[in-house]
């Protein structure tokens, strides 16, 4: 074998194929499916609960089971609205979600 062709098969062994994103948006959202703990990081989501509910009321105070519960109720509100969002986006043939698919799945959220 010549030099010219050992150099020629190291790079087109070292070229790598080029995937799709959706494939790898796909992998990404089952990895996701499999998980059981929650998105939102807790702390964060503790704060937004305590600003917001010290806005109501300064002196409120709120358990460690009512933080949580929140915290899952939130995430399977926020997920629902998502896969409503997605349907709307696929049934408009698209594969991005965009606003108009969010305001849409909300208002149909409402019903």
């Amino acid at each position: 074998m010549t030099k010219s062709s050992i150099a020629k098969k190291s790079t087109e062994s070292s070229t790598k194929r080029k995937r799709k994103a959706a494939t790898n948006a796909l992998r990404e959202i089952r990895n996701e499916q499999k998980r059981t703990s929650l998105i939102i990081p807790v702390a964060p989501f503790n704060r937004v609960v305590a600003e917001t509910a010290g806005s109501h009321r300064r002196d409120l105070r709120f358990k460690g089971a009512a933080y949580k519960a929140l915290h899952v109720a939130a995430e399977e509100y926020l997920i629902d609205v998502f896969q409503k969002a997605n349907r709307c986006a696929i049934h408009d043939n698209r594969e991005t979600v965009q606003t108009k698919d969010l305001k849409l799945a909300t208002e149909l959220g409402a019903v």
